[in-house]
C-alpha cells in the first residue's frame, strides 16, 4: 500500500503535490485542534468559572467570620452579665427592688412569676408585671433602672394603656426576662 502510494505521488504533477500537501495539512491541523486545542480551552474556561466562584466563596467565608467573630464577642460580653445559676439571683426580688427605687412599689397590681424553662444551656426566668395609674416618667425610669441592672435584664413585652378617667395616668403590662446559664 505504500509503495502504490509512492507510486501515485511520483505521478502527480507539483501543483497537485502542493494541493494534497496543504490538503493533508489542514486535516492533521483540524484534528490536532479537535484532540488537543479544543479540549485544553475548555478545561482552562471551567476553570476560570471556579477561580471566579471560588473566589467568591473564599469573600463569603471570609465575611461570614467577621460576623462569627463579632457575634461571639457580643455573646461573650453578655455571658459577663449573665447572673451564676446557683441561684443567688431572684429576678422577683430584683423587680420589687426596681420598683420601689424608682417609687413606684405601691402602683403594683400584680407581679407573677414564669415558669423558668432551659434552652441551649440558659435558663430564661420570666417575670409578668402589671402598674396601675403609673405615669410615663415613673414607667421611664423603671425602664432605665431595668436597663441599668447589674445582669442581663431585659423587657420582653411592654403594652401601655392610657387610663380613661385621666390620660395621665397609665395602665402597663411588662414581662421582664433574664437569662443565667443552666
Amino acid at each position: 500500500m505504500m509503495a502504490a502510494f509512492q507510486e501515485r505521488w511520483r505521478h502527480l504533477a507539483v501543483r497537485e503535490r502542493m494541493i494534497v500537501g496543504a490538503g493533508a495539512a489542514v486535516v492533521i491541523a483540524a484534528l490536532l485542534f479537535l484532540i488537543v486545542v479544543d479540549p485544553l480551552l475548555d478545561r482552562i474556561d471551567k476553570l476560570e468559572r471556579q477561580t471566579v466562584r471560588k473566589s467568591k466563596e473564599r469573600v463569603e467565608l471570609s465575611v461570614m467570620a467577621t460576623e462569627y467573630a463579632a457575634k461571639q464577642a457580643r455573646l461573650a460580653k453578655l455571658e459577663q452579665r449573665l447572673p451564676a445559676g446557683d441561684g443567688q439571683f431572684s429576678l422577683l426580688a430584683f423587680m420589687e427592688e426596681a420598683a420601689a427605687s424608682v417609687q413606684i412599689r405601691d402602683r403594683i397590681v400584680g407581679m407573677q412569676p414564669q415558669q423558668a424553662t432551659v434552652q441551649h444551656g440558659y435558663q430564661e426566668m420570666a417575670v409578668d408585671l402589671r402598674l396601675d395609674g403609673v405615669q410615663l416618667p415613673q414607667l421611664l425610669a423603671l425602664l432605665v433602672a431595668l436597663e441599668q441592672a447589674p445582669y442581663d435584664v431585659q423587657v420582653q413585652h411592654l403594652q401601655i394603656k392610657p387610663k380613661y378617667d385621666n390620660p395621665v395616668n397609665l395602665d402597663a403590662t411588662l414581662r421582664i426576662v433574664s437569662y443565667a446559664k443552666a
